[in-house]
C-alpha cells in the first residue's frame, strides 16, 4: 500500500500540514515537504486559503488508515 512508501518523518510532516503547521517547518522538514508535494501527498493552497499547504486525498487516505486526526470533532 502507499503507506509503506512513506517514512515516519514523512507521516509526521503530513500531520504538521493537517494541523496547519506546514508553513513553520525547519529547513530539513521543508525539504521533505517539497518531496511530498512531488509525490502528490501535499499541494500548495489557493491564495484564498489561510493555510499555505493542504493534504491531497491520497495523503488523507494514508492518515485515515493510521487513524490520524480525522475524527471530525
Amino acid at each position: 500500500m502507499t503507506d509503506d512508501l512513506l517514512s515516519d518523518q514523512e507521516i509526521a510532516i503530513l500531520c504538521d500540514v493537517l494541523e496547519g503547521r506546514g508553513a513553520n517547518l525547519k529547513p530539513v522538514e521543508k525539504k521533505i515537504l517539497d518531496q511530498l508535494i512531488v509525490k502528490g501527498f501535499v499541494t500548495v493552497s489557493d491564495d484564498d486559503s489561510p493555510a499555505t499547504y493542504k493534504l491531497t486525498s491520497k495523503a488523507q487516505q494514508v492518515l485515515a488508515e493510521r487513524g490520524v486526526g480525522l475524527s471530525g470533532g
